[in-house]
């Protein structure tokens, strides 16, 4: 009678063992599909960075340029003032 206990005991403890790790797996694929979409995104975030990293490097060598031709126009405007004074 004891061993039939005992073997209940085992069986349910196997039988709560299987649903558990069953759980576990139905969650980690999901957990992986969630991965694969994240993964997705994060390729194409940085698809989409590239260009904007060479926009805004391309905005600053302008900037660059129209500070160039500003300095040219005061000295310009500068000359020009002193040979009117003169």
């Amino acid at each position: 009678m004891t061993w039939w206990i005992s073997g209940g005991i085992v069986v349910l403890g196997l039988l709560v063992l299987v649903v558990a790790v069953s759980l576990l797996l139905a969650r980690m694929k999901r957990l992986r599909r969630v991965q694969r979409s994240l993964e997705v995104r994060l390729h194409q975030a940085q698809q989409m960075q590239e260009p904007v990293l060479a926009l805004q490097k391309r905005a600053e060598e302008m900037q660059e340029t129209v500070l160039g031709i500003q300095e040219r126009m005061e000295a310009r405007a500068a000359r020009k003032a002193a040979a009117e004074a003169s």
